[in-house]
């Protein structure tokens, strides 16, 4: 049931692209600051608890700050897609962002469903994280003149990526005894996106008094998870 609820997740963001006609909007925003805030929170109160008590400090340290650096360079490519930056393919097919996109996408289900544990908590935020991601992924396929048949095509292999790292996690054996030392990995890679979400200046450079009252929402309902 995870692997279809992360599938379809994929292509309603997909089907909202189409409806929306505008990366920009507020709602998409507004999406994203509560992904953000609530990605970030999920780590904070129960991966990296968890990653302390499994590895020792340096070694949990040297692999977060890898995922980090790791994220810096999946955005080389992606422009920035994973926390809703939009940029123009001059009429090219934007193969480099739908691939670092995917790489991205795997490597975030990996910790969904290790070891047939599901993490309940992690899983929500993914999800609520995918969705903002495959509108802005959707919107930039749209605007660089896709047909709809590839639209649809390169969507669905985006959505497919997340099922297939949590059908890894709980079924392949190096998960079992790497899976500490992956999920550190992928906190980093997780950190960067919440962080840097949460703490991109508004353009308007304003005080926004929903996006605070968003991330104070998520983080309680983070704590609560």
């Amino acid at each position: 049931m995870i692997y279809l609820i992360l599938f379809f997740t994929v292509l309603t963001g997909g089907f909202l692209a189409f409806r929306l006609k505008d990366v920009d909007n507020q709602y998409v925003k507004m999406l994203l600051s509560f992904s953000g805030a609530y990605l970030l929170s999920i780590i904070v109160f129960h991966l990296l608890p968890d990653i302390y008590d499994e590895l020792n400090g340096k070694t949990a340290g040297i692999l977060i700050m890898s995922g980090i650096v790791f994220q810096l360079i999946l955005e080389l490519f992606s422009h920035g897609a994973e926390h809703g930056h939009k940029h123009a393919f001059d009429g090219k097919a934007p193969w480099l962002l739908w691939l670092s996109l995917a790489i991205h996408a795997f490597m975030e289900g990996l910790p969904i469903n290790q070891g047939q544990h599901l993490h309940t908590s992690y899983f929500y935020g993914i999800l609520i994280h995918k969705l903002p991601i495959a509108i802005v992924l959707t919107t930039v396929m749209i605007e660089a003149g896709l047909s709809k048949t590839k639209i649809l095509g390169l969507l669905t292999g985006f959505a497919l990526m997340s099922p297939l790292a949590a059908f890894l996690g709980n079924h392949a054996g190096f998960m079992l005894t790497y899976g500490a030392y992956i999920n550190a990995f992928v906190v980093g890679i997780l950190a960067h996106i919440g962080t840097t979400i949460l703490f991109e200046n508004e353009h308007s450079h304003r005080f926004n008094i929903r996006k605070f009252l968003l991330i104070f929402l998520a983080m309680f309902l983070a704590y609560l998870t």
